[in-house]
């Protein structure tokens, strides 16, 4: 990407704003403020992939664009697996990019619960436009193929409520590798849309840059501390002031990289996830999933608490999927051509947190399911699997160590009455936010209704860490549509007024 760098020699830079991360939120601020004629520093910690770079190989794709490989986990019980994008573009790459919107009914509960200003589903309806114009949200035409017609079809036999998804895309060619970095570009990601946007306005982007602290004096950002890495090259030091800073690095690595440079107070305090479990179905026909795009349907009977969906699926990833428990599933690779993945996902009433430790490579996230929750994965995955034999499953596999399978309808409601195996049941997610909720309830938000860190002048937070709770549906435009509210509040208001409310709230944290 033309204007993507790495400096040579330890750089001292100066803009108008700075901005951490490049993912959904960070792209959203940056074109709010390149379209205002700012200058911008865009600070990435991972690599950039160029679309004709994206490695086909499950593996390396993985590798080359997940955190850690992708196998990160909050502490519970039991652990939950979650996944995050860690390149330019963030986890925008990585996801099926698929649009929705957060359901009025919560965000106008968000908004009473908080103490949100201007906060209405009328008011947040014109970001929500922004951010779907920005990546084409749009239906998919044509045949979708066997694994999306499975939960149409288990719709119809159930009587239960099936949506079909848009997604940010023009003229995708279905590779159906939608979680490596799309081979195409067809894939309306960050690193496709709203960031060559920015730096054709003259934002400049380092990747391969990891800022390790915020440096705040008398109640303002003063400076932005990082690193900038090549691969088998040195560490260089870069330190970028700027007027503004904005910290979109994502729900955890954002709350960490603010406790880490002092603001501690509500920050990471109410982490959520979307906790998901899976289940994989052997039908007696090829579903052959590969060959087709992820599946483009919703069972969206239950929601906004519970959502049933379909998993992208390759060989590879499937293999991966199968490694939970190889010892009894590992067989199924034989008949991959005739398997689905699908899954079940819950709206939490638990809470996460976001904590560093002196001595530890990286945040440690914790998360702690409560007794609602195991109820509602049970009945989740019960739903499961009843659509899955509806749609004419021969066996159903859940997500659970040692399980044997159902080879029947009336089998899979073996949990509805009884906790799932704390022990041995796989959960996971690709949906983190709520680490910064906003609004003027002090006693539950870190920053207030625009994202702005309280006590701090020019620090905002603006990424999925604002969904004040967890959606329901995939964040991306949810944060995006936030992130766009938070750079327009910060260019609106003054300096001088931004001054004054954050002398209030270090006044009123001194009470």
């Amino acid at each position: 990407m033309k204007g993507s760098f790495r400096p040579s020699n330890p750089a001292q830079l100066d803009a108008d704003a700075a901005i951490i991360g490049s993912g959904a939120g960070g792209a959203s601020v940056a074109d709010v403020l390149t379209a205002a004629g700012l200058s911008v520093i865009m600070l990435e910690e991972g690599k950039h992939i160029p679309s004709s770079a994206a490695s086909p190989i499950a593996s390396e794709a993985i590798s080359a664009a997940w955190r850690c490989g992708g196998v990160t986990s909050a502490i519970g019980r039991p652990p939950i697996v979650y996944a995050e994008g860690c390149c330019v573009g963030g986890g925008t790459e990585i996801n099926s990019a698929i649009t929705q919107r957060a359901d009025s009914a919560l965000i106008e509960q968000w908004r009473k619960l908080n103490k949100i200003e201007n906060f209405t589903p009328d008011e947040l309806t014109p970001y929500y436009e922004r951010a779907e114009a920005a990546v084409n949200a749009s239906l998919t035409p044509g045949p979708l193929g066997r694994a999306t017609d499975i939960l149409r079809q288990a719709g119809e036999a159930l009587g239960w409520k099936v949506s079909d998804l848009k997604r940010g895309q023009r003229d995708c060619k279905g590779a159906n590798r939608c979680s490596y970095v799309c081979p195409s570009g067809a894939k309306q990601s960050m690193a496709v849309t709203l960031l060559p946007k920015a730096v054709d306005c003259g934002m400049r982007l380092l990747a391969q840059t990891r800022v390790h602290k915020i440096r705040i004096e008398k109640g303002r950002a003063i400076e932005v501390l990082a690193q900038s890495r090549a691969e088998g090259g040195p560490a260089l030091s870069v330190r970028v002031k700027a007027n503004m800073v904005f910290v979109c690095a994502g729900a955890i690595h954002t709350a960490a990289l603010l406790r880490c440079s002092g603001v501690h107070k509500r920050v990471g305090d109410t982490l959520r996830f979307h906790p998901t479990i899976k289940a994989t179905a052997l039908f007696s026909e090829p579903v052959d999933a590969h060959k087709s795009r992820p599946p483009l349907a919703a069972i969206t009977e239950f929601m906004p608490d519970q959502r049933i969906g379909g998993s992208v699926f390759t060989p590879g990833i499937f293999g991966l999927s199968l490694a939970e428990d190889w010892k009894n599933r590992g067989d199924l690779m034989r008949d991959w051509r005739f398997c689905g993945s699908y899954y079940g996902m819950i709206r939490p009433r638990g809470v996460g947190s976001v904590r560093l430790i002196p001595g530890s490579n990286g945040p440690v996230v914790t998360f702690k399911l409560v007794p609602e929750d195991w109820t509602a994965l049970s009945q989740v995955l019960t739903r499961l699997g009843q659509a899955l034999f509806a749609a004419g499953a021969r066996k159903v596999f859940p997500s659970i160590t040692g399980h044997e399978g159902w080879t029947s309808p009336d089998q899979v409601h073996e949990f509805w009455n009884k906790p799932l195996p704390k022990q041995a049941t796989n959960l996971m997610t690709i949906h983190l936010f709520s680490s910064c909720p906003p609004g003027e309830h002090r006693d539950v938000c870190a920053v207030d209704s625009y994202g702005r860190v309280r006590g701090i002048e020019n620090l905002f937070v603006a990424d999925g860490s604002l969904i004040p709770e967890a959606p329901g549906v995939n964040p991306q435009m949810t944060s995006m549509a936030l992130a766009f509210r938070v750079a327009e509040a910060a260019l609106c208001h003054s300096p001088r007024e931004r001054a004054r409310s954050a002398s209030r709230d270090r006044n009123q944290e001194d009470c």
